[in-house]
């Protein structure tokens, strides 16, 4: 999860941070709505191939039920994710130079991933 979304959420935030709206409410509104589903669904792809071993992972991919499995976990995870994200990235915008918000953004996204992972592994061993 933090090999992938670090480096996306790092770009993300410095050109939301140049070119979003000048409202910090607006900008969180954004990155919730805009960006974080998709992110959400790639995270789960992405623990879904490193769980299983490559012969599986092909498989189940030429199934299609990693990308459907992923969506699903990513829409059932969103509204945590609502009650997580826009409190981290207001409070960076509100509290931080722009210098620190990826650097603080990068702590609290291992944070979640971790949230994320135990929640994925909790869920694989119950079904």
């Amino acid at each position: 999860g933090g090999l992938i979304n670090a480096p996306i959420s790092h770009y993300w935030f410095e050109w939301l941070s140049l070119h979003g709206p000048s409202s910090n409410t607006a900008s969180v509104l954004v990155d919730q709505l805009v960006v974080q589903p998709p992110l959400l669904a790639l995270m789960f792809v992405c623990l879904d191939i490193l769980r299983a071993n490559i012969r599986t992972t092909l498989h189940q991919f030429q199934k299609g039920h990693v990308i459907s499995k992923s969506v699903s976990n990513a829409l059932r995870v969103v509204p945590s994710s609502w009650r997580f994200w826009p409190f981290a990235v207001y409070l960076t915008f509100k509290y931080l130079k722009k210098k620190h918000y990826t650097v603080a953004l990068n702590l609290c996204s291992v944070a979640w991933t971790v949230y994320l992972s135990r929640g994925s592994a909790s869920a694989a061993a119950d079904g």
